[in-house]
């Protein structure tokens, strides 16, 4: 068993293809499913920031935030090109994942050789939680790829201490700062694996002014992190993902970081620790044998203080200040993918094409970090499918209402009146009660995106004092927990129809005027007189100046989601019906008119209005088709 970890006999053009195979792979399942889930909440809170006017904006917003700039400025740059579709968000972190897996080659050739560093861009490329990171409008791509590239940089510097060298090390850890706060673990780990490993001692002097740039660098921002983190503390929105110091909390890390397989992935960077040598046992018959040993050389010091110190000083400050998510361990990615990679490649040629078609197979087979998000695309499209002009949205379901604007935005229009309950309490504190009542009496009628059953205790009578009642309520489900989208009304005067003694029409509305070709949207208000016995349909139409049917949409109220056997008597419900006006329709004048039958027999109620003797149906008005 002769074979030499350092060494790689494919040729370059062999190594290229490989490599291109590899960044395609990564890339195929970081762009798979990208538009599958919901934009969470803080995706919604870079869409939200990234629209500001201009550059200066989203840095003076990020002062008060609790993260630096530099990605968001990015990104703004990357939407002012792209647009503004969560495909294309999300693309900007594939394209930065791309940028961070092709950048493990050369760490891992200048740490390992050549074979380690194509295997560990290879384990980069399959690791769920860095895909699952680039799948989302976040900086933890950024971070990556700032990590992995400062690393390139000071190894380089350390095996080689040219200008060119210095200067990228420098840049490369001022970005990183920017990037995120947890970039200066890493930072920390350079120093001490400086401190440790550099030598002559008089290069100490060199790596202490090339930290010493990067902090001056760094100079301007650090008041802003100061304050920052003054109020970081004081502010639950900041920290209640946090997450103690328990055995469940590791044991998701675990998983995030090596998968179900975690006893395999282990054991792959534990032996790539290890260093082989050749041994002359016999010098007269030159026989040599492969030797194992565990001493620390300088890459592997370097990978050894980058996990152990990120590890420790999470578990100690978490202890303190709790501050630990799963994703925070997205920095020890890097030195894991390494290990590992070095641990495939110290394999003989068999055993090692075996283990790496093993971990390409559980990789493909296998999903191990995928968070479970909200669904806020669905809950504001409950709202967007029947909600009417002018008609303003509340929502109080904490910062979910992030995502919920940018869903507001593109699915109803910009100038949707929109109001976060969770902001108005901030701002009007004492005044939040009296602020809310008065705008609730200035309305006709509004949503409220509600997170979970929890009693409205707050301001629910708010609500009833305004002679609102409640006419929907359509929910999406997250891990059991209802997000409601409920619409109210406030309604007064005498019906205008009644059909059967069992309901009674408290209210409709329709555009006057309308072309043929459009759709005519038709709502409606019902009140059931008594408790019905079955689910009724309702049949909304138009009919042409001699009677004829021109146009029809049948179905039970809101699509099915409001049946009519539910209804308690007296209970205000809201219904809303689209017809498709057939482009040939001639212009014309033409009758609204509704029934309400069951679908078993087709029979439909009998119906009464002020205006007219008792029939099948009620004419609501007149429609101009232009």
């Amino acid at each position: 068993m002769a074979f030499d970890s350092h060494d790689s006999s494919l040729s370059f053009p062999a190594r290229l293809i490989i490599l291109l195979l590899i960044l395609f792979l990564g890339w195929a399942l970081r762009t798979h499913a990208l538009e599958t889930r919901s934009l969470w909440e803080d995706e919604g809170w870079t869409m939200l920031l990234s629209k500001g006017p201009g550059l200066g904006a989203v840095t003076r917003t990020l002062a008060a935030d609790q993260h630096p700039p530099l990605y968001f400025v990015l990104f703004r740059l990357w939407r002012n090109m792209t647009g503004d579709t969560e495909f294309a968000g999300r693309y900007f972190g594939v394209l930065i994942g791309m940028i961070a897996t092709a950048g493990m080659v050369p760490l891992g050739r200048m740490m390992f050789g050549q074979r380690a560093g194509i295997l560990a861009a290879l384990v980069m490329a399959l690791a769920d939680l860095p895909i699952d990171l680039s799948q989302e409008i976040r900086h933890y791509q950024l971070l990556l790829a700032g990590i992995i590239w400062c690393s390139l940089f000071y190894i380089r510097w350390w095996r080689t201490p040219s200008r060119f060298n210095r200067i990228g090390y420098v840049l490369a850890g001022i970005a990183l700062l920017y990037t995120h706060y947890l970039g200066g673990f890493i930072l920390l780990a350079q120093a001490i694996h400086m401190l440790l490993t550099v030598r002559p001692r008089r290069r100490l002097v060199e790596a202490i002014l090339l930290l010493g740039a990067i902090g001056l660098g760094f100079l301007p921002w650090l008041p802003v992190v100061i304050d920052q983190n003054s109020v970081r503390w004081d502010n639950p929105l900041y920290y209640q993902n946090s997450l103690p110091n328990s055995l469940d909390t590791y044991h998701a890390v675990r998983t995030a970081l090596f998968g179900k397989y975690f006893a395999l992935m282990g054991g792959l960077a534990l032996w790539g620790l290890v260093y082989w040598t050749y041994r002359e046992d016999d010098p007269v018959s030159r026989r040599r044998t492969l030797h194992a040993h565990l001493r620390a050389r300088w890459p592997m010091l370097y990978l050894v203080v980058w996990i152990g110190l990120m590890v420790g000083l999470t578990v100690w400050i978490n202890d303190r200040r709790q501050f630990l998510t799963v994703r925070n361990f997205v920095l020890i990615t890097p030195p894991l993918a390494l290990l590992i990679g070095r641990g495939l490649s110290n394999l003989p040629g068999a055993a090692r094409w075996f283990m790496v078609s093993l971990v390409i197979v559980m990789s493909l087979t296998t999903i191990d970090s995928r968070r479970h998000y909200p669904d806020w695309r669905a809950v504001t499209q409950n709202v967007t499918r029947y909600h009417l002009d002018s008609e303003p949205v509340l929502m109080d379901i904490w910062v979910g209402d992030f995502p919920a604007r940018y869903y507001i935005d593109r699915q109803m229009g910009a100038t949707t009146p929109r109001v976060s309950l969770r902001e108005w309490r901030d701002q009007y504190q004492t005044l939040f009660l009296p602020t809310l009542l008065d705008y609730l009496q200035r309305q006709d009628a509004f949503w409220l995106i509600y997170w979970g059953d929890k009693p409205m205790d707050e301001y629910g009578s708010l609500i009833d004092q305004s002679g609102f009642q409640r006419t929907a309520a359509l929910h999406v489900d997250h891990l059991g927990t209802p997000l409601y989208s409920y619409r109210y009304d406030k309604i007064t005067g005498e019906p205008t129809a009644t059909f059967a003694e069992m309901f009674a029409l408290q209210k409709f509305s329709a555009a006057d005027q309308v072309r043929a070709g459009q759709n005519l949207t038709v709502s409606l208000w019902w009140t059931a007189l008594q408790t019905p016995p079955l689910d009724y349909s309702v049949s909304v139409f138009l009919l042409d100046q001699n009677g004829a049917l021109a146009a029809q949409h049948d179905g039970p109220p809101l699509a099915g989601t409001s049946p009519t056997s539910t209804w308690q008597p007296g209970a205000l419900k809201y219904d809303i019906h689209t017809l498709a006006l057939g482009p040939t329709l001639p212009p014309g004048t033409y009758q609204l008119g509704v029934k309400l039958y069951w679908y078993g027999d087709q029979l439909p109620l009998t119906v009464k209005t002020p205006t007219q003797a008792a029939g099948e149906y009620a004419i609501l008005g007149s429609i101009e088709l232009r």
